[in-house]
């Protein structure tokens, strides 16, 4: 028996396009069971360290610590090799004092250059008169606007009977 008609059909196992479609999905699953599998990771090792930081707190080697979001302060590894780099170069840090010193003496200095105040109107006109996508809608709206401006500028007899073709009477 012939039965080469069900290849044709678009439920067919045995095509190609059904075959493609579920190697999307089976990879599109490893994906997914993969990134699943590294969250379980970094789970555990949260866990671990937190484990690990609780024994040392417990032995006395660390200080209690109240418990809080721990994460919002735990300095980013990144970011601690930065200031190591950063130490070592010779870049020292300013202290609060200094800071405010620093502040005072700019706001001393007279002239517009070392103003560190931003013009909030000015920004905003730039942001919005340079945004692309503005400009866009923008033409956009001009061509609507035109085309209904066409519409209303032809014989306003012609308007009036299309509604009255179209409208239904009550």
């Amino acid at each position: 028996m012939a039965l080469k008609f069900l290849n044709k059909k678009g439920w067919h196992t045995g095509s190609l396009r059904n075959i493609e479609k579920v190697w999307k999905a089976e990879q599109k699953q490893e994906a997914e069971e993969k990134r699943l599998e590294e969250i379980r990771l970094q789970i555990q090792q949260e866990k671990e360290r937190s484990e690990f930081h609780a024994m040392m707190e417990q032995s006395g080697l660390v200080p209690n610590r109240p418990e809080r979001l721990e994460f919002m302060y735990d300095p980013v590894p990144a970011a601690a090799v930065a200031t190591e780099n950063a130490n070592r170069h010779g870049v020292r840090f300013q202290n609060q004092h200094q800071r405010s010193n620093n502040k005072k003496q700019k706001q001393s200095v007279p002239g517009a250059l070392f103003d560190d105040k931003t013009h909030f109107a000015n920004d905003s006109w730039r942001k919005s008169h340079s945004d692309p996508l503005l400009l866009i809608r923008q033409q956009e709206l001009e061509a609507r606007k035109s085309v209904k401006e066409k519409r209303n500028d032809k014989d306003g007899e012609e308007t009036m009977e299309y509604k009255r073709k179209h409208m239904r009477r009550v």
